[in-house]
């Protein structure tokens, strides 16, 4: 009796053909930032919404990129690919040590004030009833559409760093360090999922869904959340300059909405864009803060 999925075969690929399509190797890096130059809990230009912003973002990294771990391993079995599963090896470790980075940086916002560890239990909690609730499919679905969010964010961050020229040198360079590891591992869940599930419908389902609500509401929730705790009042001129910076003439949002859209277009795969020269110019500018294995 024949045991193939003729659903599953139909995107798996030939023996002798790659499934993965990175362009870029996919490096592991170990880093060390001095997260010591905070001094200021409204550490961006004053403005209480767009510090809360970046820190609710950074509050969701460990737990998310655990996640994002986790989903893409739950398939590591069923890719034929030997190029693929070396770079699912590689992208975990990588997003393994972005946790470990962020969880320091979260830590100092913590002692400055904002309270992450809160918001980082009912984040987690959530992610554990989705452990229950979702398949496997649907996870992994899901964490392919944060990694394009994140990777067009990542974008922005390298070709727009003087919007970043507010942030603490440490806060600037870890996410411009992030920035470039998103971008060398943007395509391997998307692989993973092509080969091992291949079900459009159902990531353009995720992906309509996190976009429009479930990424910008949570971020929202998350900053109201910390900015209340501190029990700060906030300005209409702080959300006047909030607003500039995400929809603004080269926003974070407007710059990136073409970006965003891609990810909907017939046979997108995520290095459609090819942003692989300007991650060696960043290599090269960050390279002092990489550190000897």
């Amino acid at each position: 009796m024949s045991t193939s999925n003729p659903v599953l075969d139909q995107h798996m690929p030939a023996a002798d053909v790659s499934s993965s399509r990175s362009k870029l190797e996919i490096v592991p890096r170990r880093v060390k930032f001095d997260y010591s130059d905070f001094d200021n809990l409204f550490y961006y230009a004053g403005n209480s919404c767009i510090s809360s912003m970046w820190v609710t973002l950074s509050a969701t990294f460990p737990a998310g990129e655990g996640e994002f771990i986790k989903s893409v391993k739950l398939f590591e079995n069923q890719i034929r690919d030997p190029k693929l599963k070396a770079e699912v090896r590689d992208f975990a470790i990588q997003e393994a040590h972005h946790s470990l980075q962020h969880r320091q940086i979260n830590k100092m916002f913590e002692d400055l004030g904002y309270q992450v560890a809160k918001l980082n239990v009912s984040f987690k909690d959530e992610l554990a009833k989705r452990e229950q609730k979702w398949s496997p499919e649907k996870r992994l679905a899901q964490t392919v559409c944060a990694e394009h969010v994140t990777a067009v964010m990542a974008h922005h961050a390298l070709t727009h760093p003087e919007h970043m020229a507010n942030f603490p040198e440490s806060f600037r360079n870890l996410f411009l360090w992030h920035a470039i590891e998103e971008i060398e591992h943007k395509s391997v869940a998307f692989d993973v999922y092509m080969e091992c599930v291949g079900d459009i419908k159902l990531l353009h389902k995720q992906y309509k869904n996190f976009t429009r609500f479930e990424f910008p509401f949570s971020i929202w929730m998350g900053s109201r959340f910390l900015l209340k705790e501190l029990g700060h009042k906030v300005t209409w001129k702080e959300r006047k300059e909030l607003w500039s910076s995400l929809y603004g003439k080269g926003g974070l949002i407007s710059d990136m909405r073409s970006l965003y859209k891609q990810f909907l277009r017939k046979n997108f795969h995520p290095w459609d864009h090819d942003d692989s020269a300007l991650v060696e110019e960043w290599k090269e500018k960050l390279a002092p803060h990489f550190v000897d294995k």
